[in-house]
């Protein structure tokens, strides 16, 4: 028989953990203001759409601060231009009065208005945003991913030293500063560590006499941080010349041609490409805001997580959370010091942490794409 003492402390302890999950945050009356801001129409339409998706998932999820407060998510569409953007911007802090912004647009469309939305003194996260030049100069911006130096020398690493291939070929978009400048600095670091270079072209230049030109110069593999068009324009390219190089692009792509070209999915089978998550399995099972999301796009959306649902989800957690350490004040420069000294926050897959110049520490995934899928081949811390 258990003993009387130990059965007591069993009792007690049992009681304890009951009374903490029935005691929910009980809602307050006051309501604190996120915004967000993305492309809502176009060829990046996906940018804006799934990453709040991600957001609003986020605050299904999680729709109070700890002491009770309402958040509230207010959204503006970014437009295609730079002054939409910053009409956007304008109206979300000087009329709503945001405590922060989400913003869930590409670096090239956040360069062109970084000098106004600094000046307006409200924390921002860059939800997709990979150039360095977003955070270079900033006191305001923080990223959520990792930046294209990181992402463009893991890709670099892995061909020469995991598929041990010794030449390339990179195709870029000159005008897109994003793929510009993955495509130079994997050039860099892809012949400092003994590679051979054996093209460089602009998008603009793709044709099957190109091709056949690299295929001549026993290219193994292209890198292709390029739209998600231009990569199944090259696709179909190569499958008329019937040549198979390998294939290396960067984040964001599945979810990209999910989002506008899901019927040409098999086109990217074995495609290798750098990402900030990966497959759902062992990655998410053990993380709770993984789990939870996960749930619920599989109730309420009958999809996996894509880059940008994830990113977006992510986004939302690290504001609330630094939002909660300034209560109960909502001071923009105390919000974005708490942005800016995220340490080993819990994301979807992984920790990921904020410095106090607004970069992203977090692990690179290298994926290939099965039957539609990320599916994990490395983890680079």
């Amino acid at each position: 028989m258990m003993p009387l003492i130990i059965y007591i402390i069993i009792s007690i302890l049992f009681f304890i953990q009951g009374c903490e999950k029935s005691l929910p945050v009980t809602p307050s009356t006051t309501v604190v203001k996120i915004g967000f801001i993305g492309t809502r129409a176009g060829l990046d339409v996906a940018d804006g759409e799934d990453t709040l998706e991600g957001v609003l998932a986020a605050q299904a999820l999680r729709p109070t601060l700890p002491n009770g407060d309402r958040v509230e998510v207010v959204t503006e569409d970014g437009g295609d231009g730079p002054e939409v953007t910053k009409a956007a911007l304008s109206k979300l802090v000087n009329e709503i009065g945001v405590a922060a912004l989400l913003v869930g647009v590409d670096s090239d469309k956040l360069l062109q208005v970084a000098e106004y939305a600094e000046s307006l003194h409200t924390p921002i996260i860059a939800l997709i945003a990979t150039h360095p030049g977003v955070v270079s100069d900033s006191v305001y911006i923080s990223q959520l991913c990792f930046d294209d130096a990181t992402q463009g020398s893991v890709a670099a690493l892995f061909v020469r030293d995991e598929l041990l291939i010794k030449r390339a070929a990179v195709f870029t978009t000159a005008n897109n500063q994003y793929s510009a400048y993955l495509g130079e600095f994997f050039q860099k670091r892809f012949i400092a560590t003994g590679g051979e270079l054996t093209g460089s072209h602009d998008v603009a230049d793709i044709s099957e006499a190109l091709l056949q030109e690299l295929q001549n110069k026993n290219t193994e593999i292209l890198y292709l941080p390029i739209a998600s068009q231009y990569l199944l324009k090259i696709m179909s390219l190569l499958e008329a010349i019937e040549w198979s190089p390998k294939i290396m692009t960067s984040d964001g792509l599945l979810a990209s041609v999910m989002k506008k070209y899901p019927e040409k999915l098999d086109y990217l089978e074995g495609v290798f490409a750098t990402e900030l998550f990966s497959d759902s399995g062992e990655f998410i099972r053990y993380k709770s805001l993984g789990k939870q999301a996960n749930y619920y796009f599989g109730e309420r959306h009958y999809s996996d997580i894509s880059t940008l649902n994830g990113l977006g989800i992510e986004g939302y957690a690290i504001v609330v959370n630094a939002i909660a350490k300034c209560q109960p004040s909502v001071e923009p420069d105390c919000v974005n010091n708490k942005i800016r000294s995220t340490n080993n926050f819990e994301g979807i897959m992984s920790k990921i942490s904020i410095d106090e110049q607004g970069k992203a520490i977090r692990p690179v995934y290298v994926n290939t794409i099965e039957d539609g899928h990320l599916k994990s081949v490395v983890k680079v811390y």
